[in-house]
């Protein structure tokens, strides 16, 4: 007897998670933006037709895709926010070279993806905000209150010290990677980390 019009596969789940692994990778690494749907099928190895059945339009594809890339990142999440690296001062200074190096292997790419489709968009703003940039928040704020915990860091409001503390890395990685500025105007990354975590610090605890 052969499958009712309009259900799915067997494989159905398998097949779909496998395009979602494929074009994971390829628009981590790509610097191409904005590809149609498509190019996201041609990039996947699959027809318009067969991306289609998977997925109803170019939207649920880059939901797919930012949400592998939250789980991806979950363990790296909770490294940031527990990895036991020291003194408040070293702590912070890790914590920002962790999220460059990160950066540096895809991470980047995927906050240029949320902000360029997610900015203005119902579903794929909250949604960026929900699988990439709020776990980065989180777990800045998870490390902040380690610190005030241990009394190097004074009472305060850890969401709002964490949008301080990461929200300038994140416009600095941008202006300089994403947008050319370290041909247009070279920023030295990690001499402006070791800044921001001394200043940061001076506002919120005892002075790096």
């Amino acid at each position: 007897m052969g499958r009712k019009a309009g259900s799915r596969n067997l494989d159905y789940d398998r097949t779909r998670a496998e395009i979602v692994e494929r074009l994971t990778a390829i628009i981590l690494a790509s610097t191409r933006a904005n590809l149609s749907f498509r190019e996201l099928a041609h990039e996947a190895g699959v027809a318009p037709s067969t991306l289609r059945h998977y997925f109803e339009d170019r939207e649920a594809v880059l939901l797919a895709v930012m949400e592998r890339v939250h789980d991806l990142g979950l363990r790296y999440v909770a490294e940031g926010a527990t990895a036991e690296r020291g003194a408040a001062p070293e702590s912070l200074r890790w914590f920002l070279g962790f999220l460059v190096e990160g950066w540096s292997r895809g991470v980047g790419r995927a906050h240029e993806l949320g902000l360029t489709e997610g900015l203005g968009d119902a579903a794929l703003g909250p949604a960026y905000l929900r699988t990439l940039l709020e776990p980065t928040l989180q777990s800045a704020e998870a490390r902040i209150a380690l610190h005030m915990a241990r009394g190097e860091i004074g009472p305060c409001d850890v969401r709002v010290a964490a949008v301080e503390l990461v929200a300038p890395l994140i416009v600095v990685l941008l202006h300089q990677r994403a947008l050319g500025g370290a041909a247009v105007r070279p920023l030295e990354v990690q001499r402006f980390v070791d800044e921001h975590v001394s200043r940061f610090l001076r506002a919120f605890g005892r002075a790096a």
